[in-house]
């Protein structure tokens, strides 16, 4: 294998040493071999490591890390150090409880359970190895339009991921000294090595020059993250396009495609949450997100109108909860929908799109593809890819309602009709950088199959699992990176060595 493939420019010269040794052995047996030296991967190395085991680490990448180096770094715990020191009262029940409530009750409680009885563990390890919080920190995560804990335990460095990462580091270090720990980077997981009896023992990896080598363990750990950089696989999982490419490069999917492939299944298409959506900067999907209208309510109330393809009005602009709204969006055809005004609203409401003033707003009318002018309600509705009877039936509607104080929706903010051309439209589509759909595990993290059997050998972590599991459909603070750590902790701990 070639020597680059193995040694990330970011690396110590002690690490890039015993990288550098792992061609040599890449036919040896480990205790463990983890795919994804990310966020879960990495503690799941450090803590074998201690316990003795000798440990391969692989990744797809040139360096370590994942998508701490994207993320904002947000965990959350009930009975950190962090919250005794301030006099916070809190503990793993009452995280549960807030989880389950915050998801709407749609997070696994199993792997809910999980993660919050192994998270205060987990954060005061890198509390007292070097992260520091932000000063105002352990909050509860409420913003507007999002309900938060009920007890701050939430918190984040300066440095977002980045912080967590640089605590990891230094924590690896030593156990890459050792020699108990080797790294494989540039290297592609491809496919599981299974026995006759289905267990899987194995792992290939094919790096990018090509060429190809196995490597077996007595525990396989999947941790190869979402896959949220693979748009054909998202489309095909979540039934609408990626329209942003906005993930850790690596994460294509490769461990949901894997696992299914041995008898796995996955969990979770029905626990996308798509966001509010953006304005984007092309109809060529990935792209890339230009600009987002303001919808929560809480910072401008709506003048406008929202509208789906066939031009029908289909939430209540003024619903104060965003969760509410992110829900209905999730109903619309291909995520997308449009903001729909006149001339009299562009030139009375208070501007749209945060740090824009009204000239700006306006030069961008038929300029931009996504922003939309015309000299009737029909004539926009064509510009703007909507049904043209749809949008006028339903601008006639609203109007009325309007006058009558009145909606069909329950909508109490209704300042002006839509009656003035110009008529104007912002196109948004919706998108998420997380993965609802993830790989099945039982309690133990043990992948199974369909009928709830389990494949030796072979456990998921971190983002493979969906965000879904621990999110449900909402937005659950800090439950995306802390069951991730937690659970690679947990793993390193506790699974045979020797």
């Amino acid at each position: 294998m070639e020597r680059r493939s193995f040694v990330g420019a970011s690396l110590s010269a002690a690490m890039a040493a015993t990288i550098s040794r792992a061609t040599a052995a890449a036919e040896t047996r480990y205790d463990y071999v983890i795919i994804g030296a990310g966020t879960g991967g990495l503690p799941a190395a450090i803590y074998a490591s201690r316990r003795g085991a000798k440990v391969l680490l692989l990744d797809a990448a040139q360096d370590v890390g994942g998508t701490l180096h994207l993320a904002n770094g947000q965990v959350s715990a009930g009975g950190t150090i962090l919250q005794k020191a301030k006099g916070i009262v809190d503990s793993p029940d009452r995280h549960f409880d807030d989880v389950m409530r915050l998801s709407n009750g749609f997070a696994n409680p199993d792997i809910v359970r999980l993660c919050v009885d192994n998270a205060p563990a987990t954060i005061n390890w890198l509390l007292e190895n070097g992260l520091k919080p932000l000063g105002d920190h352990p909050v509860t995560g409420e913003s507007a339009g999002r309900l938060g804990y009920a007890t701050p335990r939430y918190l984040w460095g300066a440095n977002a991921g980045r912080d967590i990462l640089v605590v990891i580091r230094k924590e690896l270090a030593p156990e890459v000294a050792s020699g108990r720990v080797s790294i494989v980077l540039d290297a592609r997981a491809s496919n599981f090595i299974t026995t006759p009896a289905g267990a899987v023992e194995g792992v290939r990896v094919v790096t990018s020059g090509g060429s190809a080598h196995d490597y077996y363990g007595r525990h396989i750990i999947l941790a190869t993250g979402c896959y949220a950089m693979n748009p054909d696989l998202f489309e095909q999982l979540i039934g609408a396009p990626a329209y942003v490419g906005g993930g850790y490069q690596t994460n294509r999917g490769d461990g949901l495609v894997m696992t299914t492939a041995i008898g796995g299944i996955l969990r979770g298409a029905e626990l996308h949450r798509p966001g509010s959506g953006s304005i984007l900067t092309t109809d060529q999907w990935p792209g890339r997100a230009y600009a987002r209208f303001n919808t929560t309510v809480q910072d401008r109330q709506p003048w406008e109108i929202y509208v789906n393809n066939a031009g029908q009005r289909f939430v209540r602009e003024d619903e104060p909860s965003t969760n509410a709204r992110e829900l209905k969006i999730l109903e619309q055809q291909n995520l997308r929908y449009a903001i729909v005004f006149d001339e009299t609203i562009l030139s009375e409401s208070p501007v749209g799109v945060p740090g824009w003033d009204r000239d700006r707003l306006r030069s961008h009318f038929n300029t931009h593809r996504m922003f939309l002018a015309a000299a009737t309600i029909e004539e926009l509705a064509r510009k703007a890819n909507l049904d043209p009877k749809g949008l006028a039936d339903t601008v006639k509607s609203y109007n009325t309602g309007q006058k009558a104080r009145k909606d069909a929706f329950g909508r109490e903010h209704m300042p002006r009709p839509i009656s003035k051309g110009p008529f104007y439209a912002i196109i948004h589509h919706s998108h998420s950088a997380t993965s609802s759909v993830g790989v099945v595990v039982d309690k133990e993290l043990r992948v199974t199959r369909a009928d709830g059997s389990v494949i030796p050998n072979l456990y998921a972590i971190g983002e493979v699992l969906g965000s879904g599991v621990t999110l449900g459909n909402a937005f659950t603070p800090g439950m995306m990176l802390t069951p991730a750590l937690a659970f690679g902790k947990l793993l390193g701990e506790t699974l045979s060595v020797g």
